[in-house]
């Protein structure tokens, strides 16, 4: 299935342009109280299914780019999610927390990345979300720089 990563609330009256709240990603520790995420925190919860990511480093016009891949025998990475059908359109955002050893040299947050026995709470509604995905194994290295339309897998050699 497939939805539109920027969530926008079931209860969100007018187009997809007149939504301006951020809400591409959301912070686990806070998102069961906002406004926006209220309701699809009890039920809308999702995985979203992912080979990798980027985060960039550096001053802005020199940035480089760092893909970020599992670091564990699992090659797929399941984010905690939260979807929202709004006006038949799904919408989606990935929760964040902060970042655990295995990346927070590259940025203070990170997607939360759930185990099997942590994707079987999340989907199950539970509240208890203070460690979920603090032990997520990653590696990560610097890529060469690329643009938005770039795709494929060179993308993820080394730089």
């Amino acid at each position: 299935m497939e939805a539109r990563w920027w969530l926008i609330p079931s209860w969100h009256k007018g187009e997809v342009k007149d939504w301006k709240a951020t809400t591409f990603n959301a912070r686990i520790e806070d998102a069961k109280d906002k406004p926006s995420f209220r309701a699809v925190w009890r039920h809308g919860r999702c995985l979203i299914p992912m080979g990798g990511y980027y985060e960039w480093t550096g001053a802005k016009g020199q940035k480089q780019p760092h893909v970020i891949l599992s670091g564990g025998n699992e090659p797929t990475l399941w984010a905690s999610g939260l979807a929202s059908l709004w006006n038949d359109l799904l919408t989606c955002t990935m929760m964040t927390r902060a970042a655990n050893a295995d990346v927070d040299s590259i940025h203070h947050r990170m997607l939360v990345f759930l185990n099997i026995q942590e994707r079987e709470a999340w989907l199950s509604g539970s509240d208890d979300i203070q460690e979920l995905g603090a032990e997520s194994r990653l590696h990560h290295y610097p890529v060469g720089r690329f643009g938005a339309q770039d795709d494929g897998p060179e993308l993820i050699e080394l730089d």
